[in-house]
């Protein structure tokens, strides 16, 4: 019988691939970019020795004998032998020692095995002494395994002994290299995946540095950037140190800092204009999470936490990061939860540092508030609106000892569980529903302590200002195209100067007025008003809906979010004539000027 020339992986091979499909899946098509360095880091802490390096680069020998670029990660830690590579790396449950990083082994596998069909090959030198073995998929046997090599013999060797010559010169007597070839044989898994962002030339150094928050000391971790230039061009193709982001934050801050919080301690950085002027994007301004040195649901432009922090302004300057004590990672090492699965407490962490921002981050934030507020006109709109408050319908109610309505404890809703009562007691043909019966939105928590179970609660209207501030800020990565937000928490929004819409009108008002600085300025201001009466009442009405039978958290989440505040501020006809009107009041002559210009009237 002739010796098999592949070896799937233990278990059951059919099921177990199926397993991997799912498992690999889950993870995001860069984890494995993450996964083999921390096993490189895992070599070296164990090799405890000095010089400990390891390098994310292309594979030269397989270069300089086909011209192929095909990613490598190479440590010069403490190597495996032949037995060990077969043992450890043909099991899916097996991964090597059982160390603070648990479990990386496995990960490597999965992030990398669905991704890489035409092999994953592992080099590892123990005592001078180098074997290969190469893990793929088996389109015959449907399976993941390892791949036979023929000896002279005719037998089949899995792990056979590799030339010296073709060591990678960091590793002496111990070490690893990993190489992978990706889905076929002339696929450059040098270059971004699928779906990953960023460029071509650093993709690599710039992912290590935002996912590694520290480094351990003693360890020198390095990426290649423009691998695909000349050789020669050492200036433009070379590797480059990955230090960590906290070191990469440390080094352009303007200020800098660390606080303790109940069950977290939170790392807070402001970084100066431009900071992001060499492609380093992640360093502007974003929230994250860290558990062991790395780092876990960095936010982009659109889920940026920092608002809820209290960091209104200049969220494209400040960066804040949250430790928590007790998280854990979860399967797919992408984000942190807590020990029995659930969410992390985002909310307690926010308001306990909004309470107790650091006073240096406080001033730099009280100098942006001054500066913005100076061009709003929420005090004079918030003034006018009170007039017609009652048209801004609302469905709060507090407790009353003379009022005419009855509240169900377990509603907001008058309309759908509140009835009329006499001073002898409920109308016979309205008896009084009991509580529970047709509830509404959960009832607030001052009118929960206020419940008389037997009796009910006597109530009537409350009248909390339902009209937010609007603050104006100039355009972030997150507003483009944007022309405000809303944040629920200050009741604000925060309008877009830079919008185009809100431009474009000026520019429609001003276009025979260059030579007049001081109409200009009159008609942005204008129009700038305008722009906010629109919004403060497009927030207002969302308000007053908000706790109706019918309107869920995220229809109100909908109703104010980025897009909807930019379409109600679309509209036309009636911002142009309000402003028209306005400026012939302020300006003498301009009713007549936008006539003849054809402005409508």
């Amino acid at each position: 019988m002739a010796t098999p020339s592949f070896h799937p992986t233990t278990v059951n091979p059919g099921g177990l691939t199926a397993l991997i499909r799912n498992l690999g899946r889950d993870c995001a098509p860069n984890q494995f970019l993450r996964e083999f360095p921390m096993n490189g880091i895992e070599a070296c802490i164990r090799a405890s020795k000095e010089g400990n390096r390891i390098e994310v680069d292309y594979n030269e020998v397989i270069y300089e004998k086909h011209g192929l670029y095909k990613i490598s990660f190479t440590d010069n830690g403490d190597g495996m032998t032949a037995d060990q590579m077969i043992s450890l790396l043909n099991s899916l449950s097996a991964s090597g020692t059982k160390n603070q990083y648990e479990n990386y082994g496995v990960g490597a596998k999965i992030s990398a095995l669905t991704r890489n069909h035409q092999g994953i090959q592992y080099e590892s030198w123990r005592n001078g002494v180098g074997h290969m073995v190469v893990i793929q998929f088996n389109e015959e046997e449907g399976a993941y395994g390892l791949q036979g090599f023929p000896t002279n013999s005719g037998e089949i060797e899995f792990a056979p002994r590799i030339k010296n010559s073709n060591k990678p010169k960091i590793i002496k007597d111990h070490g690893t290299r990993v190489t992978l070839w990706g889905m076929h044989k002339n696929q450059d898994t040098m270059a971004p995946p699928e779906g990953v962002s960023g460029i071509r030339e650093s993709w690599i150094l710039l992912y290590l540095n935002s996912r590694f928050f520290r480094i351990p000391k003693g360890i020198e971790l390095y990426a290649r950037i423009g691998y695909y230039r000349d050789p020669a061009d050492t200036k433009h193709n070379h590797l480059l140190r990955v230090v960590g982001q906290k070191a990469a934050l440390d080094a352009q801050a303007e200020h800098k800092g660390e606080m303790k919080i109940s069950n977290a301690k939170i790392y807070w950085w402001i970084m100066p204009k431009g900071a992001d002027g060499h492609g380093r994007t992640m360093l502007r301004g974003h929230t994250a999470l860290v558990n062991q040195d790395e780092v876990f649901e960095i936010s982009d432009a659109r889920s940026n936490k920092l608002a809820y922090f209290g960091v209104i302004y200049g969220r494209e300057r400040v960066v804040i990061y949250v430790e928590p004590e007790n998280a854990v990672q979860n399967t797919a090492r992408t984000g942190l939860v807590k020990p029995d699965g659930s969410p992390l407490q985002w909310d307690s962490w926010q308001d306990e540092f909004r309470e107790n921002m650091p006073p240096v981050l406080r001033k730099f934030l009280d100098s942006l508030i001054e500066e913005n507020s100076k061009d709003s006109h929420s005090d004079s709109i918030r003034e006018r609106l009170k007039g017609i408050k009652e048209l801004f319908r609302l469905s709060r109610y507090r407790r009353s000892d003379k009022g005419g309505l009855f509240a169900d404890p377990n509603s907001e809703s008058l309309l759908l569980t509140g009835h009329e009562r006499s001073e002898d007691g409920p109308r016979p043909d309205h008896p009084r529903p009991k509580p529970g019966l047709r509830p509404g939105p959960i009832v607030t928590a001052l009118l929960t302590e206020l419940v008389d179970q037997e009796e009910g609660v006597r109530v009537v209207p409350a009248s909390p200002d339902p009209f937010p501030r609007v603050e104006w800020s100039h355009e972030t990565e997150s507003m483009v195209d944007r022309a405000a937000e809303y944040l629920p928490k200050d009741n604000l929004i925060i309008a877009n100067k830079d919008f185009q819409g809100f431009r474009d009108l000026v520019a429609y008002f001003s276009r025979n007025h260059q030579d007049t600085p001081e109409i200009l300025r009159v008609i942005e201001d204008v129009v700038r008003e305008a722009f906010e009466q629109v919004l403060i009442e497009c927030v207002a009405g969302a308000l007053s809906l908000k706790n109706r039978p019918h309107w869920n958290p995220s229809d109100f989440a909908n109703a104010t979010s980025k897009e909807a505040l930019t379409t109600v501020v679309m509209q036309r006809y009636w911002i142009v004539n309000h402003v028209k009107r306005v400026l012939g009041s302020k300006i003498k002559g301009f009713s007549e000027l936008l006539n003849q210009q054809g402005v409508a009237a």
